[in-house]
């Protein structure tokens, strides 16, 4: 019967060594990309809860038998890179909602971001600001796309970009019909 010789088990050993390291640098990688991605369908979310609010029979928080309030997504990277929040937009004095998260607006939740990811980016349009607000209103489920200095204008897109620790990146991007996707391959804009 033959055994192993001292250098075939050393070689052996090292070969079973390389192999793993690789396997748990990719593996953590691998989670990192993973956690990044199911933060962007939460996000995703999140802004899909304030479109489902803003055109159904959500009733309002000040008159529990108004139904006429919108509800929207409030980024604000000056504020906090590691939080959002979902909002009722209540109507103002004059009777309409100005589509932008401020006082007289009640906070529904605050969403807190884990993990070590935030939001690095929030391009309007593609020019880069530091927030943006979408809200919805009954009966239309278009999205209203607006930022703190745009004044009373409407855009047509919005991007959230979120990175990971590692670098790796995810793009939420919302258009002003109301569509939603998460973006992984085109992250133009986010690498600025």
């Amino acid at each position: 019967m033959k055994a192993f010789t001292l250098v075939e088990l050393l070689v052996s050993i090292a070969i079973f060594t390389v192999i793993t390291t690789i396997a748990v640098v990719n593996n953590s990688q691998f989670n990192s990309s993973i956690l990044l991605t199911n933060l962007a369908y939460e996000i995703g979310l999140s802004i899909r809860q304030a479109q489902v609010y803003g055109i159904t029979v959500k009733q309002t928080s000040l008159d529990p038998t108004k139904f006429n309030s919108g509800y929207g997504i409030h980024f604000d990277l000056t504020a906090d890179s590691k939080s959002y929040i979902l909002f009722e937009d209540s109507k103002l004095s004059g009777g309409e909602v100005d589509h932008e998260y401020g006082s007289g607006d009640t906070d529904i939740e605050t969403f807190r971001i884990q993990k070590g990811n935030s939001i690095s980016n929030i391009y309007i349009n593609g020019a880069n600001r530091s927030d943006v607000d979408i809200t919805f209103l009954r009966p239309n489920p278009n999205a209203y796309i607006k930022y703190a200095e745009g004044g009373n204008n409407y855009y047509s897109t919005a991007e959230i970009c979120i990175k990971s620790p590692q670098g790796t990146m995810r793009k939420v991007v919302v258009e002003s019909t109301g569509q939603l996707s998460v973006v992984a391959d085109d992250m133009t804009n986010c690498n600025n």
